[in-house]
Order: structure tokens, then C-alpha cells, then sequence
């Protein structure tokens, strides 16, 4: 937790963000992601510039973080680095020849300079558009030597919003559980899968974690007292508080989009129903009544619907519950176990885990039941969880060994996987808020 409270800390004092001109194409949308024919561009990133004596391994750290966020941002075919000009300066707006590197094939060019200072790192950028012959930004970043990886995820996401419009992902995190100390215990980590950090550490079993909204703690289920309960640890202080204890389940829980109610499965009167709890894990609100289990609800964006898994059919189906009418709608219908719904933040898609003859795959479809899509290839694969963007999707995966998490965006692009302990399972991603 103690990394937790420094990093918020240098975010807050350390971080020295500064713009280095607003270039003439600012404002531009480059990059149109909401658009279903959007293109890979072709973006050339030079050799890191050491402006002074650097500290050894520093820039080959900072160049394996900034080629792995931009190669999983799936915006961009990074040009080889033998095709490009040499070039023995850092790439300013007063040094860049724009005709060399369109001729090189650059749509985009990203300069990066470092630079040491005692103790303190700079990281600044250049952005410009190679085919119109424009300076779009640049940015400067400073922080201590412990935080260039930090500063390089600022980078990209500040170059995905100038090209695109939209936030990067990459300052934002994944809780998921994993059994690496032999219990199943739940854990954070960046995007990438660097700087795992425990946050239950109580030998029990933990499971389900789920992001509240301000991002700053996580609803889930324990069964250190013997009852699947229902906790919430905050992750600055890494204290947790128990919600609830009611006999039987307490499990699969989701918060609504304001912070105001938690869904979850309960018991019912021999079954599973879904309940509302306020956010002290009181007042109970049963929201559905029938003979048929119920599981994993999933808030819509707007916090007008649910969708939940019931078995009512003969076998577990998808089912959308609007909360003001009361009224039920069945989503999926083919498939014989479809599970885990998660709803886009954007509103527009639902990705679910549907079973197959050798495991499970990742779909998506849209809250009106049409456009079904398969969207992964390998393995069994199961938990799909949105990143706040609307774009990307967290997943278990089980691919001949243990689980392990891989991220992809809806469209298919990646898969990428992002834990690698062998002897280990990790599983049940929750991708994060926005934390900035």
C-alpha cells in the first residue's frame, strides 16, 4: 500500500506537466475510433534522446513501455526502426524535416527526450503529422527515477487523445485475483501487467473484486468467516469493512454507475435472486422473484438496466432487467451456457463468455440482441471485463496451462497477455475507472 500513497503522491506534487506550445493541428481529430473502418496508421518512434548522463537500463525501460502502449493501443503499425532517418537530436518543431520521414512511410512522428537532473527525471515529447507537415504537441513530465514508467504512460495516453479525442487507458488499473501465494487473494496491477501489488492479504478465499466508481476502492466476496461475505477495501489505506454477512451468498457484486446501490446475488428461497444493497451493504432490495437462479448482474452505463445471468430457460442465458418498468427481456438465445455479461461503458455492447465444444469464448453483442460476435480465437476464455474506454476487454484465459489475463479491443485486435507466472492462476479481471 505503501506504493499506492506514493505514486498518488506524485501525481499530485511531483508531476510537472507542462505544454510545449500547442501545435497548429491541435484540436484535429486525426484518429476516428468510433468509426467501424478505422485504420492502423503508420507511426515512427526514433531511438529515445538522452539529453545528459542517464542512469543505466532507464531508456531501454522507457522504450519497451512506450512500443508495448502504443503496440496495444491497436492504433498504430510502429515503422522499423532501420527504415527511419538517423537522427543524432532530439525531433523539435525547429529541427524536423517532415519530407524525410514521409518518405519513410511516417503518418506519425514521436520524438522522446530524457533527461537527468540529480534526482529528478524529465520526460518530454514531440507529436507531429508527417503527410500535412504539422507540429500537433508536446508535453514535458517530471518525477523521480522510480517513475519513468509512470511518466511514459502519460506519454501515450496524452498522444492517443491528441490524435484521437479520447483518453488513454494506460494510467489506469486491473484488479484481478490470483493464487500466486497459494491462496486466492485479490491484487492490482498496471495495464501492461507491471507493478503487481497485493490488496487482500488475509489466506482466505477472495474473489469477484469490483471497481467502485471514484476508483478508489473494491467491493468483493471473502470467505474468511466461513460464509461467502461481502467486503470493501479502500486502496490508499488497504483497510477493509464488512458489508455484508447475510447467511448464503453474498457474491457476483457490481456498483451502479453513481456509487449509490450495489447488485449482487443472494440467496433466495431455494435459489439465487439479485438484490440491491445501499453502499454501508444495507437495505436490501430483492429486484427479482422467481424459481430459476440468478448470477453476475451488470449495470448499463446509465444505471437504468442490469443485465444478469438465469438459468429460467433450462440453461444459464442472458436476461436485461429494466429497473423503472420492472419489465424482462431475454438477450441471448443461442449458445447453451452463455455467463459473466459486462456492459461497455460506452452503452453500446454487452460482452459475455459463451461455452463451446473445447471451453469458452469472449462475445459481444448489442443491448437490442443483434450484431453477435465471437471475437476470440484460442484457448478457454471466460470473465470478459470493459477498460473505461469502451474499446478494450480484459479476459481470463486457460491456453494449455494455467489461467492467465490477455487484453484485446472489441474489434479483435491482440490478444496480448499481460500476466506470465507460470505456476500461478490469475483470473476475474475488473478494469479500473478512469483514476486521473
Amino acid at each position: 500500500m505503501r506504493h499506492v500513497k506514493k505514486l498518488s503522491l506524485f501525481f499530485l506534487l511531483f508531476v510537472a506537466a507542462s505544454l510545449l506550445h500547442p501545435g497548429t493541428g491541435r484540436g484535429i481529430i486525426y484518429i476516428d475510433i468510433n468509426s467501424p473502418q478505422t485504420r492502423k496508421f503508420y507511426l515512427a518512434l526514433p531511438a529515445i534522446t538522452a539529453l545528459g548522463q542517464l542512469p543505466q537500463g532507464m531508456t531501454g525501460e522507457v522504450e519497451k513501455t512506450l512500443a508495448q502502449d502504443l503496440i496495444m493501443a491497436d492504433l498504430f503499425y510502429l515503422l522499423e526502426r532501420v527504415k527511419l532517418p538517423r537522427q543524432a537530436a532530439y525531433i523539435t518543431e525547429e529541427n524536423v524535416d517532415f519530407k524525410e520521414w514521409e518518405d519513410r512511410g511516417a503518418e506519425f512522428l514521436l520524438s522522446i527526450g530524457l533527461k537527468a537532473e540529480g534526482d529528478t527525471i524529465s520526460m518530454e515529447f514531440r507529436l507531429f503529422d508527417a503527410v500535412q507537415h504539422i507540429y500537433i504537441a508536446g508535453k514535458r513530465y517530471k518525477g523521480s527515477q522510480g517513475e519513468v514508467r509512470v511518466m511514459a504512460h502519460r506519454t501515450i495516453d496524452e498522444v492517443i487523445q491528441q490524435l484521437t479525442g479520447e483518453r488513454g487507458i494506460f494510467q489506469t488499473k486491473i484488479a484481478f485475483v490470483t493464487d500466486r501465494t497459494g491462496n486466492k487473494e485479490i491484487a492490482l496491477m498496471d495495464v501492461d501487467g507491471r507493478l503487481v501489488k497485493a490488496v487482500t492479504q488475509n489466506g482466505s478465499i477472495n474473489i469477484s473484486p469490483a471497481w467502485h466508481p471514484d476508483g478508489r476502492s473494491l467491493v468483493y466476496t471473502c470467505f474468511q468467516r466461513r460464509n461467502p461475505d461481502l467486503y470493501q477495501v479502500f486502496i490508499s489505506t488497504g483497510s477493509s469493512v464488512l458489508l455484508s454477512a447475510v447467511p448464503g451468498l453474498n457474491a457476483a457484486p457490481a456498483w451502479s454507475p453513481d456509487g449509490k446501490s450495489i447488485a449482487l446475488m443472494m440467496r433466495g428461497k431455494g435459489n439465487t435472486e439479485i438484490y440491491l444493497l445501499n453502499p454501508q451493504g444495507k437495505d436490501p432490495l430483492q429486484l427479482t422473484r422467481s424459481w430459476d437462479n440468478k448470477a453476475s448482474p451488470a449495470w448499463a452505463p446509465d444505471g437504468k438496466q442490469i443485465a444478469f445471468v438465469s438459468d429460467r430457460s433450462g440453461n444459464p442465458q442472458i436476461y436485461i432487467l429494466d429497473l423503472a418498468t420492472q419489465k424482462l427481456r431475454r438477450l441471448t438465445y443461442e449458445g447453451s451456457y452463455n455467463c459473466s455479461p459486462a456492459w461497455s461503458p460506452k452503452g453500446d455492447k454487452i460482452a459475455f463468455a459463451r461455452q463451446e465444444e473445447k471451453g469458452f469464448h469472449i462475445y459481444t453483442i448489442r443491448p437490442d440482441g443483434t450484431d453477435v460476435r465471437r471475437i476470440t480465437k484460442e484457448g478457454s476464455n471466460e470473465n470478459p471485463s470493459w477498460a473505461p474506454n469502451g474499446r478494450h476487454i480484459a479476459f481470463t484465459s486457460r491456453r494449455g496451462g494455467s489461467c492467465t489475463i490477455y487484453l484485446m479491443t472489441a474489434d479483435g485486435g491482440g490478444p496480448w497477455k499481460v500476466t506470465a507466472v507460470s505456476e500461478s492462476n490469475e483470473t476475474e479481471p475488473a478494469w479500473s475507472p478512469w483514476l486521473q
